[in-house]
């Protein structure tokens, strides 16, 4: 089969690999769609930095942002079959070992990410993709299939928030017009959060926003954030701040858009120290630090919202290219930046 791999950095290449086969409680599933996020495009760089023990490992396997069909079910697996549509868990986890029978899989001892850093499980920029069926999710038959794709970076953006206790009568301020910070506006949207103000540099991107649920929406080109975020609460701040920028620079803003006791959510890698931080700001407003890179499950939780009606995540994809010009997507990524929000490889 073919498989994209970040080769070496700066060495991007479609080559062919061994189709594998799946074991016992496997499943091989062929790969529909997969969206490029922007940790891919650093590994195919060979910027990505993110400390010790969080290197990737050349040659890597990329793509974790998938949907596919089952093509062939392992002799012990139940729950799946051939023809089911799925997408699968953010990471590998084993299901075996303390942390995963205590239920804290994200914390599993043999724990892998999926197409990213370390000994990673080969990911999904492949004609097949093999996954443990445990990990697997059911895409709900009203739901399309390159949407479910997008469940991923979603998810990020919901796990964050629900650990800041977002829900009815809150108000939620996203800095970053990207996948993780629109999609973790749609899901909050979707449990009933209150008001919604998203912020971000590109109009095209921001209209975008408005199809997903922005109540109110700032071009900080135009408009101070915090004059805007000071309007829309009526001086308060607001109770949870999610910032997906990565910009050392306007984390120190973001912790002035927090309301008393409120949550500064932060989902975004930034691949440096952040110097200079006013931490005394956090404490003095007891506010809450929190970082979010997924966890499992959150994958269920957001197709039941999408087979309801309650989510859409569709608006976000906003190019496609086919799997035979996935470099040009990865390229994109930049070329592209002011109107792309998610850009799908499509096989």
């Amino acid at each position: 089969m073919k498989a994209l791999l970040a080769y070496a950095p700066g060495d991007l290449r479609i080559m062919e690999v061994k189709t594998p086969r799946p074991g016992p409680r496997e499943l091989l599933v062929r790969v529909t769609h997969c969206g490029v996020c922007a940790t891919d495009v650093s590994i195919a760089n060979g910027t990505l930095n993110l400390g010790k023990g969080l290197e990737p490992i050349y040659p890597v396997r990329l793509g974790h942002e998938w949907s596919g069909v089952v093509e062939e079910a392992g002799s012990e697996t139940w729950r799946v079959r051939p023809g089911d549509r799925v997408i699968s868990d953010t990471g590998y986890s084993c299901g075996e070992c303390a942390m995963c029978m205590s239920g804290s899989y994200q914390n599993c001892e043999r724990g892998r990410a999926i197409g990213t850093v370390g000994a990673c499980w080969p990911g999904a920029f492949a004609e097949f993709m093999l996954i443990p069926e445990r990990i697997a999710y059911q895409i709900p038959g009203n739901v399309r299939q390159d949407e479910a794709a997008l469940v991923e970076p979603a998810s990020i953006g919901l796990y964050g928030l629900t650990r800041a206790g977002v829900g009815p009568g809150k108000t939620l301020l996203i800095i970053g017009t990207g996948a993780i910070g629109m999609g973790g506006m749609a899901c909050a949207k979707g449990m009933g959060v209150g008001r919604t103000i998203l912020a971000g540099r590109k109009d095209a991107k921001l209209e975008i926003g408005r199809l997903m649920g922005a109540d109110a929406l700032v071009n900080t080109r135009r408009e101070s954030l915090g004059d805007a975020v000071l309007r829309e609460t009526g001086g308060k701040g607001a109770d949870a701040v999610l910032d997906t920028t990565g910009d050392p620079s306007i984390l120190h803003e973001a912790l002035e858009m927090v309301r008393i006791s409120g949550a500064l959510v932060i989902p975004g890698f930034y691949e440096a120290t952040v110097p200079n931080f006013p931490i005394d700001r956090l404490v003095i407003k007891n506010a809450t630090m929190i970082g979010a890179a997924g966890t499992p499950n959150m994958g269920r939780m957001i197709l039941d919202m999408m087979a309801n009606g309650h989510v859409s995540l569709a608006p976000m994809i906003t190019h496609r290219f086919p799997f035979a010009e996935a470099a040009a997507a990865f390229r994109a990524v930049e070329e592209l930046n002011d109107s792309r929000v998610k850009i799908l490889v499509e096989f």
